[in-house]
């Protein structure tokens, strides 16, 4: 079997839509669906179940569907290593990353391993810690960027960054000027915060729990960069981990103010790998470039005493 039929069909399931799909590969929709029909004929079994609106894996397609991943990563990996032996010359790595570290940590490091080994190409999914660690366990990514998740025996941490979470409030609020917040100072609030996907507020939820506290957000979002822009428009406050906010702080857009509480304060930004899984040399080379920059992307870098920005008040 061709691994382009394979990709098709993962394209298929990730569009949800042969139509879709078509378009997203450039080919004909009547193409993809006669590669489609030859793979449920073979295995003797419909793959899909066709709805009004869009497609849906049957429980022979969900074998199927992470059979084809396994293999296409085996396929990526193999051809990996023989790059490896040709000099970096080409390679692939797939990365799961929480959002808030994306545009100011890992793409600069890409930029800097890129300039070193130029041909070398990145997929970079952004997505909840849940998800970093669901990738990750179930082979669909090479290096995971995870926010304080929870211990998993199928997941290795190559390195725990403290970075604490804040209240972030605007330059205007009239919260600005606090030292601190407690998590009962914060329920009283108007809050807007990322959505139980996000590892931070699973974190807060759970903090409050503990004090008897129900936290009640006025808003909830799935985006990291929206509840930031939430506060900026001065509707309320929000918590954020510090590397979420570490840009605007140094522009003096937001002001991030300590939390009172000792787990808020011990959360970390963590670099994982799957336990077993044997990188190729190309990710094996990335992540020791990850693992040294995460080591100097520490909030104790941030703070106002060693730096006059970004503006992370604490107590």
């Amino acid at each position: 079997m061709q691994t382009n039929v394979l990709r098709y069909f993962l394209e298929i399931v990730r569009a949800r839509s042969i139509r879709a799909a078509a378009e997203n590969l450039h080919i004909a929709a009547s193409a993809l669906s006669r590669h489609l029909a030859n793979l449920e004929h073979e295995f003797g079994v419909p793959l899909l179940e066709r709805l009004p609106r869009g497609i849906r894996l049957t429980p022979a397609g969900e074998v199927f569907a992470a059979g084809a991943a396994q293999t296409l990563r085996q396929v990526d990996r193999i051809r990996s290593e023989i790059d490896d032996l040709r000099g970096l010359q080409r390679g692939h790595v797939v990365i799961y990353a929480v959002e808030g570290v994306v545009a100011d940590f890992l793409l600069p490091v890409l930029g800097r391993f890129g300039r070193t080994y130029p041909k070398i190409t990145y997929h970079i999914e952004v997505t909840g810690t849940e998800q970093v660690l669901h990738a990750l366990r179930n082979d669909l990514g090479d290096i995971g960027i995870a926010f304080n998740p929870s211990p998993d025996s199928h997941i290795e941490v190559v390195y725990d960054a403290k970075h604490p979470v804040y209240a972030v409030v605007s330059r205007k609020h009239r919260l600005a000027g606090k030292k601190f917040l407690t998590i009962e100072d914060l329920a009283k609030e108007t809050l807007g915060l990322p959505d139980l996907s996000f590892g931070v507020r699973r974190l807060l939820d759970q903090c409050a729990a503990k004090l008897g506290i129900a936290i009640e957000p006025s808003l909830t979002i799935n985006s990291i960069e929206m509840a930031k822009a939430y506060v900026r428009s001065g509707a309320g406050i929000s918590v954020l981990p510090a590397f979420a906010v570490v840009r605007e702080c140094a522009a003096g857009e937001l002001i991030a103010i300590a939390i009172r509480d000792e787990n808020l304060t011990h959360a970390v930004v963590s670099l994982c790998v799957q336990r077993n899984r044997v990188l190729s040399t190309v990710g094996q080379r990335l992540l020791v470039d990850v693992n040294a920059a995460l080591k100097a992307f520490t909030a104790a870098n941030f703070s106002i005493e060693r730096r006059k920005k970004p503006r992370l008040l604490e107590r």
